[in-house]
């Protein structure tokens, strides 16, 4: 069964940093990513759960006066559930529910085609590889 679950600040986000670490440290080893930041005392998280075992998660803040999403991650042996599309379509919501007319998100090239597909637009390019991104609204329909 699948079940999703909000966090708010650093209470009860163990799951939260468990998958992180999946992703980021183990699987992708970037040292640089920190686990846990300042954010985290303020953010929005939404964990999705298989049989209630955390595979997912993502992160919505607000800094610089805009609404951004990150931490968007799907463990490797679940991902091609489209996991990630509805991680970021919740976050999206949640941002448009809490008066956002536009969300943003610093994505690497990698998940790219994720963000476009959900309708979100290059704003700007960095050298490491990294866009700006932005949703404007809220999404429509379901999860692709």
């Amino acid at each position: 069964m699948i079940s999703t679950k909000w966090f708010q600040g650093v209470n009860n986000i163990a799951h939260v940093l468990e998958v992180r670490k999946k992703v980021f440290f183990d699987e992708l080893n970037q040292e640089k990513f920190l686990m846990h930041d300042i954010y985290d005392e303020f953010a929005f998280n939404v964990v999705i759960y298989e049989d209630e075992i955390p595979v997912g998660c993502g992160r919505l803040l607000f800094k610089e006066g805009k609404y951004f999403i990150d931490n968007v991650c799907v463990l490797k042996e679940h991902r091609g559930r489209h996991y990630g599309d509805l991680i970021v379509r919740m976050l999206v919501r949640r941002a448009v529910n809490m008066g956002a007319e536009n969300t943003y998100s610093l994505v690497d090239s990698t998940c790219k085609h994720l963000f476009v597909k959900i309708g979100f637009i290059v704003t700007g390019e960095y050298e490491d590889g990294k866009s700006l991104m932005m949703k404007a609204g809220d999404v429509g329909g379901g999860c692709i």
